[in-house]
C-alpha cells in the first residue's frame, strides 16, 4: 500500500504521515516507511532555494526536482 500526501507547505503532511506510520505499525504490525521528497530535494539542490527553483521554465531546477523525485521512487521500490 502506498499513501501519498500532497499540499501546501507547513500544513502537517509530514506530521500526519509519521503518525499514520506509527499507528499502522503499532496496531496492525504493518512495516511502514515515510519518504519525504523535500529531503531528497534538499540533498540534491541544497537547503535554501529561491522561488525561481520552482519555476517550470527553469530547466536546471526541473532536472534537480526530477532527480529528487526519482530517487524517492527508487527507494520506495526497494
Amino acid at each position: 500500500m502506498v499513501i501519498v500526501m500532497v499540499g501546501l507547505p507547513a500544513r502537517g503532511k509530514s506530521y500526519i504521515s509519521r503518525r499514520l506510520s506509527q499507528y499502522l505499525s503499532f496496531f496492525y504490525g504493518v512495516p511502514c516507511k515515510v519518504f519525504n521528497v523535500g529531503n531528497y530535494r534538499r540533498q540534491y539542490a541544497g537547503a535554501f532555494q529561491t522561488s525561481d527553483f520552482f519555476d517550470p521554465k527553469n530547466q536546471a531546477a526541473v532536472s534537480a526536482r526530477t532527480q529528487a523525485s526519482t530517487a524517492a521512487l527508487n527507494d520506495l521500490s526497494e
